[in-house]
């Protein structure tokens, strides 16, 4: 079957179009259609803004406003772009590009019934008095109002950075102040835009703000560049232009000499030369981390980073029939800083903050207790004990958070590597076990093993669903004075249980749930026929869809980390339960939305362990 081809929006609904003009016209705006992108698909006007038009309100003394709108290839489902092309605002205006922020960037700010003379009637005599303002106060005191990193207007691929260390110094104030060298390492595709982080830093010959190991697996290809302070961000946002005056500068404050790096080659990227696009081998000569002035708040000036590479591309130009030259030119670009410290990484999640204390054990790796595990790195945990025995069968890929890569491996083992890949910054074990397997002469026996899991840990999370090691695991974390996290689904993943004991807090104890099932806490439901034998297996499983099973993961994982996170000043909030229970099915077995009870867990008066009368 062959693609169509779709018309542009204006031909496919003219009367949109015809609705646009009359809009414009009724307004007396005086416009034109840029024919030449017209006959591409593309709807451009320029527009021009009197200031005599009753209808805009324009601040007296403003003169005529210069507009260029470009309409989006899904209008009226979309806002046009509008630039500004002879009005220069310090605020809700690219500097560069000039065009203007006549609404906050999230779609639900656009109405679709709205015309181009709507939206700038409605828009452009605000963004024209708040865009003049640089009053922090005022700024500050307007909900409406966010930061305008002067970073975001360069463009440019991205490059992992932890500033931490160079965000710290403290420099005289000056045009330009060298902090250190800064190690650069590029992905092994070697192609523009080029993919690159700062693997580590050096400052006063010591080496700081070091990547995890990962990095320099995925950035081998190293450099070394430099990082400044400026006093203020680069002028043109053309890094061709931008070199230049960086150079001055340089030029100005140390003569210009700065030590080289040998240079780097072997890059592959395009190059525009007479209009027409070239492809070319790059050979990069500096790399520049720039800390610039910009916004971090509304009207709040501080420090944020920009990165500006230089080198040279060698193209063979065509000349003529049968001809071509060889040309060197020089080449820089932008990138931008793809910020990778602890601290930019928690500001996303501020209520997780302490979670890097913390080390959690987890046994069971299996459709519950491996998702799990991601989800305590994914959240920056600072430590892991992975225990399990099997390896990873390509069968419950359905249902485990791996991929066939990962068959063969043991659990453990596959975890610990995506993890350290992943989320570098949470340390893993792994520890192959069975428990409760005989002991086998010349290897640690179990309770060894239990102190490698157990000692020092902060939680206890048990996803073995396996009634025997829950009991057990359940008492050795007691007399260890570890909270105890247990989970588990039922056949069918009709539904599922998650619960907790915190040593000197909760009154109960596992046991005392067993004996409180059916009682005061309900059974989930459970599917009679859910048990499966997959062939060659020598164990029965259950039959669960993975996006059932994950509410039961994530509910618990949310009970470890509030017990972690309890008591922690602005950290996340402890839960006032300890039992939930969960239900996929109604009483006629029908889907229905994930249905939570949750219960206190108390003393059970037939429990051994905790009735000793």
């Amino acid at each position: 079957m062959m693609a169509t081809t779709q018309s542009p929006w204006f031909e496919a609904s003219p009367h949109l179009l015809q609705r646009e003009i009359n809009a414009l016209e009724n307004l007396n705006v005086e416009f034109a259609i840029d024919s030449a992108l017209q006959s591409q698909g593309i709807l451009q006007l320029g527009l021009v803004i009197d200031p005599s038009n009753p209808a805009f309100r324009l601040p007296a003394g403003q003169e005529a406003i210069q507009l260029r709108a470009v309409f989006p290839d899904n209008y009226p489902f979309f806002r046009p772009e509008v630039d500004a092309l002879n009005v220069e605002l310090p605020r809700h205006q690219h500097p560069f590009q000039k065009n203007l922020c006549l609404i906050p960037r999230p779609s639900k700010h656009w109405n679709v019934e709205w015309t181009l003379a709507d939206f700038l009637l409605s828009q452009l005599p605000k963004v024209l008095e708040k865009g003049a303002i640089v009053d922090a106060a005022l700024l500050a005191a307007d909900p409406a109002e966010h930061a305008e990193p002067a970073s975001s207007y360069y463009g440019g691929a991205a490059v992992v950075f932890d500033s931490s260390s160079f965000d710290a110094l403290v420099t005289a104030d000056a045009d330009l102040a060298m902090l250190g060298r800064i190690q650069v390492g590029f992905s092994k595709q070697r192609v523009l835009p080029a993919r690159s982080a700062v693997l580590h830093s050096t400052i006063d010959r010591q080496v700081v703000s070091p990547l995890p190991a990962v990095f320099q697996e995925l950035f081998p290809f190293k450099f070394d560049g430099y990082a400044l302070r400026l006093s203020e961000r680069p002028p043109f946002g053309d890094p061709n232009q931008d070199i230049g005056w960086l150079r001055k500068l340089l030029e100005k404050h140390n003569g210009g000499m700065v030590p080289r790096s040998k240079p780097l080659p072997g890059f592959k990227g395009d190059v525009t030369l007479d209009g027409q696009t070239i492809n070319g081998n790059l050979t990069i000569t500096d790399f520049w981390g720039l800390n610039i002035p910009e916004e971090v708040g509304p009207g709040v000036l501080g420090m944020g980073w920009l990165f500006l590479l230089e080198g040279f591309m060698e193209v063979t130009v065509p000349q003529g029939k049968n001809k071509s030259v060889k040309q060197k030119l020089p080449f820089a670009s932008y990138a931008q800083a793809a910020r990778s410290g602890p601290q930019d990484i928690q500001i996303r999640v501020p209520a997780l903050k302490g979670l890097p204390a913390y080390t959690v054990a987890v046994v069971g790796l299996g459709a519950l207790g491996a998702p799990a595990a991601i989800e305590f790195a994914r959240n920056q945990v600072g430590g892991l004990r992975l225990m399990d025995f099997d390896s990873v069968d390509p069968g419950t890929t359905v249902r485990w958070p791996l991929g066939i890569p990962a068959f063969g491996q043991q659990k453990t083992e596959a975890l610990r590597d995506f993890i350290g890949d992943n989320y570098p910054r949470t340390a893993v074990q792994a520890l192959e076990h069975r428990i409760g397997q005989k002991p086998v002469p010349g290897k640690p026996n179990e309770q060894q093993l239990m102190n490698d899991l157990l000692d020092g840990v902060s939680l206890l999370f048990d996803a073995s669903a396996e009634i025997g090691i829950n009991n057990f695991l359940s008492e050795e974390a007691k007399r260890r004075g570890i909270p105890y996290i247990s989970l588990y689904a039922t056949p069918g993943a009709w539904g599922g249980l998650v619960m907790r004991v915190v040593p000197g807090k909760t009154p109960g104890c596992w046991m005392c749930l067993q004996y409180a099932k059916d009682n005061t806490i309900p059974i989930p439901r459970s599917d009679a026929h859910g048990d499966v034998q997959a062939p060659g297996c020598g164990d029965i499983t259950f039959t669960g869809a993975s996006f059932d099973l994950q509410n039961v993961t994530l509910a618990a994982v949310r009970l470890a980390v509030s017990t972690l996170c309890a008591g922690t000043e602005g950290g996340y909030p402890d839960v006032s339960w300890d039992v939930g229970v969960v239900n996929f099915v109604d009483a006629n077995h029908l889907p229905i939305p994930p249905t939570w009870e949750t219960f206190p867990l108390s003393i059970h008066p037939d429990c051994p362990y905790c009735s000793k009368s």
